[in-house]
């Protein structure tokens, strides 16, 4: 079943580069797996794409993950999550947004979370070193969380982002990215840390370490999760960071 999963996802991230033939399609496409056999039989795949679509003043990115850690035949860890989001450009700097964002982790405090927001953004460094885009919203949640029995909640969030990219070289970039979702029952911060390093032509290298802390959890759970990726990915278009 596993494998089959794998064989999946791979599957969908070879063919979605094949409707990318020229602007303005672009995107990006990493997959990463470790075995190891002996006193201790585990293996983990983590997969992540991103699709973007940008003409004249509209952009719409389409981003999905996946995290699957097997140890002894058990699974430890298995995480799905996908966003959606489009921006209008009002002005060079300006935009406004509409975001859809889903995750499931079947070992996390909060089983599954979506989330609708909407918000301006703007941006604030625009290179050729330095990028940054701040984003203010607001919108709705819904959460299940992992506790027996599971209960599901909705309420109104706040939403604020950062995204930051550093051309350190023509070959070496750094990503760092930061969201927080607060509502009422739960706030929810996620630290994304990513280093990029060109292999050949558009083929990358990425190092990358994820923290996701929830504030509200059940008692016998962990508030915070981290996760530590090495990914070959393949990009295509123009550069996506």
């Amino acid at each position: 079943m596993r494998q089959a999963k794998g064989i999946a996802f791979v599957a969908a991230f070879g063919l979605m580069p094949m409707i990318a033939h020229a602007e303005p399609w672009s995107g990006e496409f990493a997959l990463g797996y470790l075995a190891t056999t002996g006193n201790s039989d585990t293996s983990s795949v983590n997969a992540k794409g991103a699709l973007v679509y940008a003409a004249e003043r509209w952009k719409n990115t389409l981003t999905a993950s996946a995290i699957n850690t097997y140890a002894d035949r058990e699974s430890s860890a298995e995480n799905y999550a996908a966003t959606e989001q489009a921006d209008f450009n009002f002005t060079p700097r300006d935009y406004a947004f509409v975001a859809l964002e889903w995750n499931k982790d079947l070992f996390a405090a909060i089983r599954e979370r979506t989330s609708e927001t909407t918000g301006y953004g703007r941006h604030v460094l625009v290179g050729p070193a330095h990028l940054l885009d701040l984003e203010l919203g607001a919108g709705a949640r819904q959460l299940q969380t992992n506790d027996h029995p599971r209960e599901r909640e909705s309420d109104f969030i706040g939403r604020a982002a950062l995204k930051y990219q550093w051309n350190i070289t023509q070959t070496a970039t750094l990503h760092q990215s930061l969201k927080v979702e607060a509502g009422e029952s739960n706030t929810y911060t996620e630290s994304v840390t990513r280093l990029k390093l060109s292999i050949i032509g558009n083929l990358f290298a990425n190092l990358s370490y994820t923290l996701k802390n929830n504030s509200n959890t059940a008692p016998d759970t962990e508030q915070t999760d981290t996760e530590t990726a090495v990914t070959l990915s393949y990009q295509f278009g123009k550069d996506q960071g």
